[in-house]
């Protein structure tokens, strides 16, 4: 049986106004986290249906490199309208391009029930102890990372984040959808006016703590409403 398709609570891309400086200094600022590559305790990967192999080799890297010893690969089969659709895990296909037999000395460990990023911490702590955990990286579309980073902070609020930021391919392969280039396509600029969004309404609902970023949210709401746009 076919998994039932999903609709989305917020468009993942959505109707995104002109875009001026201002604006795409501000949403890079809340949306997209540095890069911080340093030993940690365990490395936390967010589902995705894409990118599984690139996923993998990050993995890779940072077991390599012994940055890591323990890694928390999450994502079940999210069925999201719109969205590229398998139905094995997101967390078995991620792990099948990993040479588990090159890692005996490691621990991998997969949920395989989560659909969005809350789910993916919470079935994560049912295949996981986080008890000792001091330190954590976390692996997630770059686009996201705020939003990934502030969720963990929901759990674990004392543990310390760093953060690897994956960035999404485009039709336009000079322009991924990266802190740096996002802004250049359509499709950057709905994705991310979208996650702005997604932290607007699932922060004030409580979803995660927004302390930190409502400043921004409110100056970003503050700047539209300016140019006269329509913000939801």
């Amino acid at each position: 049986m076919e998994s039932k398709e999903l609709v989305r609570e917020i468009v993942k891309v959505a109707k995104s106004p002109d875009m001026d400086k201002e604006l795409i200094e501000a949403l890079t600022s809340l949306c997209f986290q540095e890069e911080s590559l340093v030993p940690s305790d365990v490395l936390f990967v967010f589902g995705s249906n894409v990118q599984h192999r690139e996923i993998a080799d990050i993995i890779s890297y940072m077991l390599n490199a012994e940055l890591v010893n323990q890694v928390v690969i999450t994502g079940g089969v999210a069925n999201y309208n719109g969205s590229f659709y398998k139905k094995e895990a997101e967390s078995a296909q991620i792990k099948s391009y990993i040479p588990i037999e090159k890692y005996p000395d490691k621990q991998i460990y997969t949920e395989n029930k989560s659909k969005n990023i809350i789910e993916n911490i919470v079935e994560a702590q049912k295949v996981y102890s986080f008890k000792n955990i001091r330190s954590m990286t976390f692996l997630a579309h770059s686009y996201a990372t705020t939003r990934a980073a502030l969720s963990l902070k929901r759990f674990f609020p004392s543990v310390m984040l760093h953060c690897i930021p994956l960035p999404l391919p485009t039709d336009y392969l000079k322009y991924p959808i990266s802190r740096q280039m996002w802004w250049r396509t359509a499709y950057g600029r709905g994705l991310v006016w979208g996650e702005y969004l997604r932290l607007q309404t699932y922060g004030q609902r409580g979803d995660f703590p927004i302390a930190e970023i409502e400043a921004s949210l409110a100056y970003i709401k503050r700047i539209a409403e300016q140019k006269s746009l329509s913000v939801a």
